[in-house]
């Protein structure tokens, strides 16, 4: 029972540390998008990608950033 509940509960910090990089990053990305906002989505429009704004891109890439995050534990 222990190891069920240690697992859902590595599960739930997993989900939860997920979205809470999706939520900075959309932040980041509104906030970089006011001020480079045109001059990053018209280096992407010149590469083919269109149709987002800056606060998408910043959510992907917080999202996507979340899966490859270290941790490092220590013990004493």
């Amino acid at each position: 029972m222990k190891a069920i509940v240690t697992l859902l509960l590595t599960a739930a910090m997993f989900f939860l540390s997920l979205v809470l990089s999706l939520l900075i990053g959309a932040l980041c990305g509104f906030i970089v998008g006011l001020i480079f906002g045109p001059t990053i989505l018209g280096i992407f429009a010149a590469i083919g990608i269109t149709g987002f704004k800056m606060w998408q891109i910043g959510a992907f890439l917080g999202f996507v950033g979340g899966f490859f995050r270290s941790t490092t534990t220590q013990t004493s």
